[in-house]
């Protein structure tokens, strides 16, 4: 029944799948293709598009009040009358009429300057348009590769539950196994199936969701996502900045600005209700019968100006001046939402990661970690020293771990993208633009300036590392009080990896005229002989060593016994991510525990071998990204002329 049941689960995988590729697609694309495809066919946007031409067409419509109006009127009758020498008669007319306006207390203008700035509110509208669309698109696109990930990760799961189902099954018809053992690995293989047709159904659910966002399924293979080299030159940068830099790019926000220009000018279109109305006239006319319905053709031309005032029409020109001013305050209000908004998105994207840059090693260290038990206890259960429990409790830890992995990774890259998009900057970003799009500075009557510190003060809400049990520091001593077991540390005194003070290591007695020690010595001033990467990995928040990691120092070592009068900087390295402070004494400690393991490990005076942590002063990448924390973490040794 179980075979079956497996069968059944591989024929159902196997029919979502062929589903959902039955209608072609491209082998593979890359995100900034489905973005570039999305803002230029994306319903929306095209709505928004449209938006944006119809007030560019305003513009033109109130212009239009600069210009004469031009009018012609003709009129044919037949008219029968008891009266008159001609009772029944023809008579034709014809009339050319010209207004220009003089004056309208400058209504004209006022709507003419409304509609400019009305027409910028459409632009931005469009351009907040497109960067949500492009966070969206994005947003899908990972969760397309992220749910894919994941899809592959359960089926492997499946298939190691399914291998031990067998070994057991056979066990247990052999005669040799417990019928336990198999309703136990019965109900995880179960579970193992679930797992499969979730991460089935959360692929269908995005994938249905990329459709409708670019109008096609996406492709077989989609290329990696890397925002990390568009983010400001590190997460870590004062979130003001981040903010104050954020108000000059969002579109949306900008919007809300012209908005409250466009609606000033409404006011003035309201206030010239109370002026008169000043025109100039002119008009041609002939008609074929004269005032006596006689047939003689006359004709009359005038020139003149025209001057209008109103008196009284009910209280509708106040009212309408209260109502502009209270489309101005409504406007105010719209700005102090799409303020509080932006600011809120950006706050979270940029501690989310903050958080999950630091949460990434330690993801990978317990994936890693979970991998090796996994196969050992694979190994140790083939040849019985491990239970069926042990065996299949590794392999569900290993798979909550992978999973854990790859959803922070993902995690990591929607971050950045909703921090670059609430910036407005997402779309130059991926190098992507809406084609045919004028600038502000065309469109606008004037553009405007601003000071955000007065129009939406950017207001910290991050927690300090006093709230932070893994930060906390309470005697500044470079151990973190979770590990601390002296929490009261005199101030600069040297303490050991429980936060305890503890003596420098005692150094060699030196003669008045011994050679030069390494510790006179810089990276910067010293001659030097050659360098090596030291492979020794530490324990989070640690500067602990493994007895194991003896050999990586064979290189230095071999190195040191070379040359006789040469000694040796060992450096400490941090990545970008996290504390900068707390970074540089993690360094410092490491790079200490490497040197003082060679002075333990070999029959090398002391006075050869200093130590310094360069925290994250010297990175050998600049920016924070998986690949680059990896490389920036380091320990090197570099051998100097003494």
């Amino acid at each position: 029944m179980k075979k079956r049941q497996i069968f059944g689960l591989l024929g159902l995988v196997t029919f979502s799948l062929s589903a959902q590729e039955s209608s072609p697609r491209m082998a593979s694309a890359s995100l900034e293709q489905y973005v570039s495809k999305s803002i230029n066919s994306n319903p929306e946007i095209q709505a928004s598009w449209r938006q944006l031409q119809i007030a560019m067409k305003d513009v033109d419509i109130a212009k239009s009040g600069y210009l004469p109006s031009i009018d012609v009127l003709a009129s044919s009758a037949y008219t029968e009358r008891n009266y008159g020498l001609d009772q029944d008669y023809a008579g034709h007319t014809a009339e050319i009429r010209l207004t220009q306006l003089l004056y309208d207390g400058f209504f004209t203008s006022s709507e003419v300057s409304r509609f400019k700035q009305a027409q910028v509110v459409r632009y931005y509208e469009l351009m907040g348009e497109i960067e949500q669309k492009s966070l969206e698109t994005a947003l899908a696109y990972m969760d397309v590769q992220l749910y894919r990930e994941l899809l592959s990760l359960a089926e492997k799961n499946l298939i190691t539950h399914v291998d031990v189902f067998k070994q057991i099954e056979e066990s247990v018809i052999a005669g040799v196994g417990r019928r336990a053992d198999l309703e136990q690995i019965s109900g995880r293989l179960s579970l193992s199936e679930s797992n499969v047709l979730t991460e089935l159904s959360n692929l269908h659910d995005v994938t249905a969701r990329f459709l409708r966002l670019v109008g096609e399924k996406p492709a077989e293979a989609l290329a990696e996502v890397s925002l990390s080299e568009a983010m400001p030159t590190s997460v870590a940068m004062d979130l003001e900045s981040i903010l104050l830099a954020a108000y000059e790019t969002n579109p949306s926000f900008n919007a809300t600005i012209y908005n409250i220009d466009a609606q000033r000018f409404a006011i003035d279109s309201a206030r010239s209700r109370y002026h008169p109305q000043v025109n100039l006239t002119a008009s041609y006319g002939a008609q074929t019968r004269d005032e006596a319905a006689l047939n003689n053709t006359i004709s009359e031309a005038s020139v003149g100006v025209n001057f209008s005032y109103n008196i009284y029409n009910g209280g509708a020109d106040r009212a309408a001046i209260r109502q502009a001013l209270s489309q101005v305050d409504l406007a105010k209000d719209l700005r102090d939402k799409a303020c509080v908004d932006m600011r809120q998105t950006i706050q979270i994207a940029r501690n989310d990661i903050q958080n999950i840059s630091e949460q990434l090693p330690s993801l990978n260290a317990h994936r890693l970690s979970s991998d090796r038990v996994k196969s050992a206890y694979m190994d140790q259960f083939t040849i019985g020293e491990r239970s069926l429990l042990d065996l299949l409790d590794s392999e569900n830890e290993y798979y909550e771990s992978s999973r854990a992995y790859v959803q922070a990774t993902y995690t990591l890259e929607k971050a950045r993208a909703r921090l670059l998009a609430a910036s407005g900057v997402l779309v130059k970003a991926l190098g992507v633009s809406r084609n045919g799009v004028a600038s502000v500075s065309e469109l606008a009557e004037k553009e405007l300036r601003y000071d955000p510190n007065h129009v939406c003060p950017a207001t910290r809400t991050s927690l300090d590392d006093e709230r932070n049990i893994l930060k906390r520091d309470s005697d500044s001593d470079g151990i973190v009080d979770l590990w601390d077991d002296c929490v009261n540390s005199a101030p600069g005194a040297m303490v050991d990896d429980f936060g305890c003070e503890a003596s420098a290591p005692e150094l060699e007695p030196q003669a008045i005229n011994t050679p030069a020690s390494a510790a006179d010595f810089t990276l910067d001033d010293a001659q030097v002989l050659a360098s090596f990467s030291i492979n020794i990995s530490f324990a989070s928040n640690s500067s602990k060593i493994s007895s194991e990691y003896t050999s990586s120092l064979a290189q230095v070592i071999d190195a040191l016994e070379q040359y006789d009068n040469a000694g040796v900087i060992i450096h400490g390295h941090a990545s970008l991510d996290g504390d900068a402070a707390y970074n540089q004494r993690l360094s410092e400690r490491r790079a200490s525990a490497v040197a003082a393991l060679l002075i333990e490990s070999a029959d090398i005076g002391s006075r050869r071998i200093t130590s310094v942590g360069y925290g994250e002063t010297r990175p050998l990448i600049d920016e924070e990204s998986l690949a680059a924390n990896a490389k920036n973490r380091r320990i090197e040794a570099t051998i100097i002329q003494l």
